[in-house]
């Protein structure tokens, strides 16, 4: 492939990827601002605010998996748009506590469309090369989460809370151009999604499986490793670059992962990644210079995309074996597991925070890794051995 086509097979992941990271652009803007909004938000109802993303995005990604396919991506991608900035714009007024309900509960909608259009559009347009441009797209996201709390708290000190959120409103103007980059509407489908079927795919259900396991793994980190930083006197700058250094070897990771990916069975290669994550996780608890732990921590990223790229192209073959084309709804599928993930392993955090150390918690959710990954598999096998047997 030269150089030309190699650029134009990545517009597609391109523009997903810029829509990814700026739903976790505005999310890691949001989360330190808040509380500096001018409503005078107390502390106990910012839990209020996270729980309206919460069940905004678990509410919303159904519609959007059930129309995305009749819409189209391009429009799906739009509603995000338009519902990012709104988000944007009542945050940057941010005058009351509803004002911020509504800027939260928008702003789980817009993550609702992105991810579950963004991730269909490549499922549906690289068949051959799907986990690696999967790889490529879901960067994006990693990016966003890195550099959102670094912009807004640079744009903060530079000329209060309104600024961060009405440059973020302009990035989402950038993405409404961009969407006209991505191939023209035509596939729209009317065919009705079977939804028995597709919730009855043991394959479909293991990598949703999966996907929820690589969102309980990485979510433990996020929240516990800065802190675990700073009891150690590490900066809080040496904490982004150690961050943002390993988000980039997870970008770097995908066109390899992808590369396994079709060499080996996906199976292995997410049940190799299950089992890193299991292995590497306690290993950051325990060396205490900034350099060891980011290699640690460079490792865990690798092993995140062997278990999320592989689970996140899968779903899209699995869609295609099936013989239907539903991308949008198995990709909210994706969307809703993830968010299970993400809010099982902040029950966990939660629960073990008074009891348990840093390195403790490690071990506990790297025990719910081992544990989980050997039912899925062994639930997977045994559905397989039953369907044999019966058409046998």
């Amino acid at each position: 492939m030269n150089l030309s086509a190699r650029c134009k097979s990545l517009i597609i992941p391109g523009v997903v990827a810029y829509a990814l990271f700026l739903d976790y652009l505005l999310y890691g803007v949001a989360v330190p601002l808040t509380p500096h909004a001018p409503g005078n938000i107390q502390h106990e109802q910012l839990g209020l605010l996270y729980g309206a993303y919460a069940v905004s995005v678990l509410l919303v990604t159904p519609v959007f998996g059930y129309f995305g396919d009749r819409m189209g991506a391009r429009a799906t991608l739009s509603c995000g748009v338009i519902l990012g900035g709104l988000s944007s714009v009542f945050f940057a007024i941010g005058s009351s506590f509803l004002v911020l309900t509504i800027a939260k509960l928008c702003q789980g909608a817009a993550s609702a469309a992105s991810w579950t259009a963004g991730l269909a559009l490549i499922a549906e347009h690289y068949a051959e090369h799907r986990v690696e441009m999967m790889g490529h797209a879901l960067t994006g996201s990693t990016a966003g989460s890195m550099l959102g709390p670094l912009l807004g708290g640079i744009l903060h000190r530079a000329s209060g809370y309104a600024l961060p959120f009405m440059w973020t409103g302009a990035l989402f103007v950038v993405e409404a151009g961009l969407l006209f980059l991505l191939p023209k509407e035509g596939k729209g489908r009317t065919e009705p999604v079977r939804w028995r079927a597709l919730l009855s795919n043991s394959s479909i259900l293991a990598q949703a499986g999966f996907v929820a396991l690589a969102a309980f793994a990485w979510g433990i980190i996020e929240p516990i490793l800065p802190y675990h930083l700073e009891n150690l006197g590490k900066s809080a700058e040496a904490v982004g670059v150690l961050f943002t250094f390993s988000s980039i070897i997870y970008g770097l990771s995908a066109p390899w992962v992808g590369w396994i990916s079709e060499r080996i069975a996906i199976r292995t290669v997410i049940l190799l990644g299950t089992l890193s994550m299991a292995i590497l996780l306690p290993l950051l608890s325990i060396p205490e210079r900034v350099f060891l732990i980011g290699t640690v921590l460079c490792l865990v990223n690798v092993a995140y995309a062997l278990i999320l790229n592989p689970a996140s192209g899968e779903l899209g073959n699995a869609v295609d074996r099936a013989g239907m084309s539903c991308y949008a709804a198995v990709y909210a599928l994706y969307n809703i597991s993830y968010s299970i993930g993400m809010i099982a392993v902040t029950a966990v955090a939660t629960a073990t925070v008074a009891v348990l150390s840093f390195r403790g918690m490690l071990l506990s959710v790297s025990t719910v890794l081992g544990i989980c990954a050997v039912a899925i598999v062994s639930a997977q096998l045994w559905n397989r051995a039953r369907v044999e047997s019966s058409v046998a």
